[in-house]
């Protein structure tokens, strides 16, 4: 089995129940910002988009809720959660945090056949103007730096940078489409790549810190300008 692949659970094989097929749209809509940050969603328009009653679509968006997707107000609704300058930066500083973690256990534990699969994902490209190119590099992206988390083989620090990831990928979406990071990503993600076989702690260690830095003033100088 591919050491970088997250196991199955089994519910590959189990039917979704529509509560599950409305969060999984809501969610994907919401992470691609087709639902943009402050969009108002109704409860009876949802179960009319989505084909269904409102009892799934209510139950899909407390689990939003929960993840801090989405927000509530009394007799009004929901709303798409902003995003914030504020929001961007406490989620940087704990990708720091928790990948620089996984950096070092990773320079300890990975395989060459892990560091390959590495540099397969870190030669994704994209073009801003084709949103399913920037759909794949996105993915590219996420499963790069999960990847990284996997090859620590620690499922709690998986589970973490995994939820931490996805809060950031509106910014991702936001970013990818205003500003080209192909090259940059690229060169980079590389970088990184090539330090971990050589066991450089420090140097992995500093190139993820410069890369995430790196990613948190590109997305704050687009959404200033936009």
């Amino acid at each position: 089995m591919d050491q970088l692949a997250r196991p199955s659970t089994g519910r590959g094989h189990k039917k979704m129940s529509l509560a599950e097929q409305a969060y999984m749209r809501l969610r994907t809509e919401i992470l691609h910002c087709q639902l943009p940050p402050g969009t108002e969603l109704s409860e009876a328009e949802l179960a009319t988009r989505f084909e269904m009653s409102k009892t799934p679509v209510r139950e899909a968006l407390v689990t939003l809720r929960q993840e801090g997707l989405v927000l509530t107000f009394p007799r009004r609704g929901y709303q798409v959660a902003p995003i914030t300058f504020g929001d961007m930066n406490e989620l940087f500083d704990l990708r720091i945090i928790l990948e620089v973690g996984a950096v070092d256990l990773a320079c300890q534990r990975i395989s060459d056949e892990q560091v390959a699969r590495l540099g397969e994902l870190a030669r994704i490209t994209y073009d801003p103007a084709e949103e399913p190119t920037i759909d794949s590099f996105i993915a590219a992206n996420r499963d790069f730096h999960l990847a990284i988390a996997r090859t620590a083989d620690n499922g709690r620090l998986y589970d973490l940078l995994e939820r931490q990831i996805m809060e950031l990928e509106r910014f991702f979406y936001i970013g990818a489409q205003l500003r080209d990071v192909n090259s940059e990503t690229s060169t980079e993600h590389s970088e990184i790549v090539a330090a971990l076989p050589e066991r450089n702690v420090t140097r992995a260690r500093e190139l993820m810190i410069r890369h995430s830095d790196a990613a948190r003033q590109g997305l704050r100088q687009v959404l200033t300008r936009a």
